[in-house]
């Protein structure tokens, strides 16, 4: 197996971008691309609906800043 940056070592998914569109407790419901999911927020906490998250596996792993 070929192991890179961007791809998962466990599984070889890729994380991806997705912006807050509710915060319930714990997780957030997201959207990539006008798919919608919730996700685990613990590792980011706080999180406020339009912020972009970086997810993998259904949690929130990082947050993305705005550019400048």
């Amino acid at each position: 197996m070929t192991v890179d940056a961007e791809h998962c070592i466990t599984c070889g998914d890729i994380a991806v971008t997705a912006t807050v569109v509710h915060v319930d407790g714990a997780t957030a419901t997201v959207d990539v691309d006008g798919a919608r999911e919730r996700v685990g927020i613990e590792l980011v906490e706080p999180v406020a609906v339009g912020e972009q998250l970086l997810c993998h596996a259904g949690i929130a792993l990082q947050k993305i800043a705005d550019a400048p």
